[in-house]
């Protein structure tokens, strides 16, 4: 199965890759990237593999990626990357400050 990031979460992949390049180098946030990315794949296998978050909003998942949640949501045979949040932030209202 295929999936699609969201223009919220490419900029938030890349808000997380400069983040970690900035306190720990390169390596370390190609390496986090990368790790994160390898879930996308998975999720395209595994679509259900996610909790179910309905408390966030209708049809969504969310997959953890380390220190990150991955949230996505299938349709039409597509996994939609909408958004990688840090596990530490209120998941919740950050959703809903952000949108689907």
């Amino acid at each position: 199965m295929r999936f699609h990031l969201s223009r919220k979460a490419e900029r938030e992949l890349d808000e997380i890759f400069v983040y970690w390049a900035m306190r720990a180098g390169l390596e370390v946030a190609d390496k986090l990237i990368d790790s994160i990315e390898e879930r996308f794949a998975l999720l395209g296998d595994y679509p259900f593999v996610g909790r179910k978050r309905d408390d966030i909003a209708p049809g969504v998942y969310s997959f953890l990626a380390g220190k990150y949640l991955i949230y996505y949501r299938k349709k039409r045979g597509i996994i939609h990357i909408l958004h990688i949040f840090h596990g530490a932030q209120n998941q919740a209202s950050t959703f809903r400050q952000t949108g689907p």
